[in-house]
């Protein structure tokens, strides 16, 4: 009950819901999300942290940048 809980908390903020559906269509980087939010990246980095902690979405560098996409099959339930 408690990982459901915790799970619906992090999707009750609207910039991660927003964060999720940029995410499901396509990678994007820190500074992409920033720009495409109006968000600082300090706070989309946060709340990355909060989405990855849920493996919603999953991260992999691609030189200095760090990109990030949906993590399907984490919605499918591995």
């Amino acid at each position: 009950m408690q990982s459901l809980l915790r799970f619906f908390k992090v999707l009750a903020n609207e910039s991660r819901l927003k964060m999720l559906g940029i995410l499901a269509s396509r990678e994007c980087s820190v500074e992409e999300l920033a720009t495409l939010l109006q968000l600082k990246e300090p706070t989309v980095s946060h709340h990355l942290n909060k989405l990855k902690e849920l493996n919603l979405v999953k991260m992999h560098p691609e030189g200095n940048t760090h990109l990030y996409q949906l993590d399907g099959e984490a919605l499918q339930g591995k």
